[in-house]
């Protein structure tokens, strides 16, 4: 059986013109599974797209521009902390992070379905796991800082 996020769930029914709930909006509803440091730009841009599916996809794109630039920006900070050894361990991290996400993206293009809302839920799942691995490479960054 699928797992359906909250996220699918909201999108979904906000394409059949319901509503989420009496008082969640679609933001409140991504927001209960985000990680931390995605930003209030993103969902401020949710709900201003409303049930506007264009509108939500370019949301899901400006935001994954942002998260890639904090996750190259915190790497390549991360690299200027590192001695030799350490900085080869995290390029290679990363390359096999990178394998694992593309693998990743393959698995869910083939278990989810190909409707909008099922693109919008993949687009989604990769937003949220670059967010996830630049949250992860700043608490690294702050190990280093205590080295």
């Amino acid at each position: 059986m699928k797992r359906i996020s909250m996220t699918a769930i909201a999108f979904a029914l906000l394409a059949c013109g319901a509503k989420a709930g009496a008082t969640d909006s679609t933001s409140e509803l991504i927001r209960r599974d985000a990680p931390k440091g995605i930003t209030e730009a993103f969902y401020a841009c949710i709900d201003k797209a409303g049930s506007a599916d264009i509108e939500q996809a370019a949301c899901l794109s400006q935001e994954r521009e942002r998260q890639d630039h904090r996750l190259n920006s915190t790497y390549q900070a991360l690299l200027r902390k590192l001695n030799e050894n350490q900085k080869k361990g995290l390029v290679d991290a990363e390359r096999s992070w990178l394998k694992f996400q593309d693998k990743t993206s393959e698995f869910e293009g083939s278990i989810y379905g190909s409707n909008l809302v099922d693109n919008l839920q993949i687009e989604e799942n990769e937003l949220f796991s670059i967010c996830r691995r630049a949250n992860e490479l700043d608490e690294y960054s702050a190990i280093a800082d205590g080295l």
